[in-house]
């Protein structure tokens, strides 16, 4: 059996061009089976068409005997006033029971695990998405003390940048507001894993991004205590 220590089912809206940083985090006998959405762009017709398919396509892991699903894009969470994943995964855990939550939930707990109230935010995302993101941090409790942004038009843009540009962006927030707790960089479709531990040595400041605390969230859940090194403070949590 593949992922004899555990299966964990990841839902992607974007398509997915690389499963690298998953295998980066999750440790041998630990197996990652992704659905993706179809999302080709981040527009409200694209957010919506992936809404509408979510449940299918979640229940459709459930129903494979992974350990705990992980519904993924925060825009889908960010810019939803009601309904959508972030309610659909306690449903589903509810009536499965089997652990489900979505990436944006797992990344406010890893937040609030590593005592981040006071956040630097770093993100590839336009204006939109970014006011959506603030306003849902500022929701839950957080402080958003500077962002960064590159402001990539779309997925594809965000997936071909290099590790420098949000490693960049990243000392460009601390410079502007060094009194913060850590940093929140979101989204797992530009290149994110390589640059946490060495923000944490530089700046000595915990990094929280979308798929280490997407993956630390689901190896919680499926009782896995363990990871690869080099994903920084959050997986000492495990």
């Amino acid at each position: 059996m593949r992922g004899p220590r555990g299966r964990i089912g990841v839902v992607t809206p974007t398509y997915l061009d690389s499963a690298e940083d998953w295998f980066q985090i999750v440790p041998d006998g630990v197996n990652v089976v992704f659905a993706t959405l179809g999302v080709e762009d981040h527009t409200p017709n694209e957010f919506d068409k992936a809404r509408a398919v979510v449940e299918r396509t979640a229940r459709g892991l459930i129903k494979m005997g992974v350990g705990a699903v992980l519904l993924g894009g925060s825009p889908l969470v960010t810019l939803q006033a009601g309904g959508g994943p972030a309610e659909l995964a306690p449903a589903l855990e509810k009536q499965s029971g089997v652990p489900v939550t979505t990436g944006q939930d797992a990344a406010e707990m890893a937040l609030n695990a590593l005592g981040i109230k006071k956040l630097l935010l770093v993100t590839p995302y336009k204006d939109s998405l970014n006011d959506g993101m603030q306003r849902r941090l500022g929701a839950r409790g957080f402080q958003v003390l500077a962002l960064k942004t590159a402001r990539c038009p779309g997925p594809d843009d965000m997936a071909r940048l290099s590790p420098e540009v949000p490693l960049g962006l990243a000392r460009a927030a601390y410079r502007e507001a060094p009194k913060a707790d850590g940093f929140y960089i979101p989204n797992p479709k530009w290149q994110t894993i390589d640059i946490i531990e060495p923000l944490e040595k530089e700046f000595g400041i915990p990094v929280v991004t979308t798929t280490q605390s997407s993956a630390w969230w689901c190896l919680k859940a499926i009782h896995v205590k363990d990871s690869r090194p080099g994903c920084g403070r959050l997986m000492g949590l495990l």
